[in-house]
C-alpha cells in the first residue's frame, strides 16, 4: 500500500479531532474502515503514528 491524500487527510481528521472515532467522523469514514487505514499506513510505516490513551488520540 502506498501512503496517498485520502490517507494523510485521514491523519490530519485524526490529529485533529483528538481521536480516532472524531477523524473518522470529519473525514466521512465508518470507524472501522478508518481504524484499518491508519493500522495499515502505520504497517507502511514501520511506526506507530499515535500514542493511544483513551479516550484520546495524539500524534506521536
Amino acid at each position: 500500500m502506498r501512503l496517498d491524500i485520502a490517507d494523510m487527510r485521514l491523519f490530519v481528521c485524526i490529529a485533529d479531532a483528538g481521536s480516532i472515532t472524531g477523524g473518522a467522523r470529519r473525514a466521512n469514514l465508518a470507524l472501522a474502515s478508518a481504524s484499518e487505514r491508519l493500522k495499515n499506513i502505520e504497517l507502511d510505516a514501520g511506526v506507530s503514528l499515535l500514542v493511544r490513551h483513551p479516550p484520546r488520540d495524539w500524534p506521536d
